[in-house]
């Protein structure tokens, strides 16, 4: 278990206090104590404190700090929200540990500037109900009714792939008159477009070519919808360091967890080792997480253990230890990007082989995460087999930018996952022919 030592002066609340007691309750004799105006709960018996004298600060430097009695005292008085007033978010994580179904927010983080982490403090109890007063913040605010103008709908979509919805367009236009007589099943008309007679022949035809229109025409729209993924070499990428302190999440340690240590320290990160085990539960983790301080990001190798979980028979542990750690960074109040490794869980082509398709579950709860959690995403990525220098230097220049987050390494290069529009098929008469187990979703919805 990882300990931290404190950066204190003394030995507070312990035996090594005793020799001091006697001069600090001489020295605090003559004060004067104040009844609190607001009821305050003792760390020193766990209930609200009645008075203060100089025998209680004399206690309370001597004896244990009863922490989680004072949150339950506190619950038991029905607070459900806890604020804390400090330089950090320890005690914030503490009384999420001591209490189910608890708001704890903190008013200062140690990694983002002072103003910043009150207001997002703010903002965080107000999503949760409580109700500050912004006029207080903001003097002169009020409430205006949205929106209070059009919204502006803007393409973002990529360009330079064709639409194949749109193409032949301007073809259509020009033969619209021939298909309109078509669908209509006008005889006389489409004979005059043609230039023949409008015989029998011809109105036995109709009603076939009409019905052939219709199914290419619903076809064409669907086929519009449809898109598939692709990776893309991304060529040389800039090669920021990951500077600063990594902590590095695994299920045990082992000569891959090693490898990938290595190529971080290698390139100039400090890293810190986290083991969560079968036995860490998401309480224990936020707390290891709190103590350990700020880092710069977070790789999880979790992925790696692809045994059952205990808990979720039909999970591997890889992916539920995986939610575990972005519920617990969460909890601890850690923003720092969270990036989550694996091995042979994507294929970039054909000659690329998906060896562990376990793995791919967390690129699936990977993406899902990265819209909840836009902030404190950093992204997934897929590594070789083996950790060569050069696949080394690959991971750590994915981990030094923000741009890309879905990213596989290989021997050829990095690729980036794109989803592209999926060519429509040119051989009206081609069947599929599955083979294997086909999944089909939507069957029994307003899809099927």
């Amino acid at each position: 278990r990882k300990t931290s030592r404190l950066k204190v002066s003394h030995a507070f609340h312990s035996p090594l206090m005793d020799p001091m007691l006697e001069e600090f309750a001489q020295a605090i004799q003559d004060l004067s104590f104040n009844e609190p105006r607001i009821p305050v709960v003792s760390n020193l018996t766990g209930r609200v404190a009645e008075s203060y004298t100089p025998e209680y600060w004399v206690r309370h430097v001597r004896e244990a700090v009863r922490f989680a009695d004072g949150v339950h005292t506190l619950h038991e008085l029905g607070v459900t929200t806890f604020v804390e007033i400090g330089p950090g978010g320890v005690l914030t994580a503490l009384a999420q540990g001591c209490l189910d179904d608890t708001v704890a927010v903190p008013a200062l983080r140690g990694d983002r500037p002072e103003r910043q982490a009150v207001v997002a403090a703010l903002a965080e109890l107000y999503v949760r109900g409580e109700t500050p007063d912004w006029q207080s913040l903001i003097p002169g605010a009020h409430r205006v009714t949205l929106p209070t103008y059009a919204f502006q709908r803007e393409r973002y979509w990529l360009e330079g792939d064709a639409d194949p919805a749109g193409v032949g367009a301007s073809a259509a236009a020009a033969d619209s008159g021939f298909w309109d007589s078509v669908e209509r099943e006008d005889a006389e008309s489409l004979a005059a477009t043609l230039g023949v007679s409008a015989d029998a022949s011809l109105h036995a035809l109709l009603p076939r070519l009409s019905a052939w229109r219709r199914q290419r025409r619903e076809r064409s729209v669907v086929d519009g919808w449809r898109y598939r993924v692709t990776w893309q070499p991304l060529g040389a990428l800039p090669q920021p360091c990951p500077a600063g302190t990594w902590l590095l999440v695994v299920a045990e340690g082992s000569e891959w967890t090693a490898a990938v240590r290595t190529a971080l320290t290698d390139h100039g990160a400090t890293t810190v080792t986290l083991v969560a085990g079968p036995d860490t539960d998401r309480r224990t983790l936020a707390r290891e997480l709190a103590d350990i301080g700020p880092v710069t990001g977070v790789l999880s190798l979790l992925a790696e253990d692809e045994t059952a979980s205990a808990g979720h028979p039909g999970l591997s542990y890889g992916l539920a230890a995986t939610l575990c750690l972005t519920q617990a960074l969460g909890d601890a109040g850690v923003d720092a990007p969270l990036w989550c490794a694996t091995r042979g869980a994507v294929a970039t082509g054909r000659a690329d082989r998906l060896d562990r398709p376990l793995q791919s579950q967390v690129w699936g709860f990977g993406r899902a995460a990265a819209l909840e959690h836009p902030r404190r995403w950093g992204g997934l990525v897929d590594l070789p087999d083996v950790l060569d220098a050069r696949a080394a230097a690959r991971l750590t220049a994915v981990l030094g930018q923000r741009t890309e987050d879905q990213v596989a390494i290989r021997a050829s290069g990095v690729h980036g996952r794109r989803l592209v529009r999926a060519t429509r098929a040119t051989d009206p008469a081609r069947e599929w022919s599955p083979r294997g187990t086909v999944l089909i979703t939507g069957g029994t919805g307003a899809l099927g």
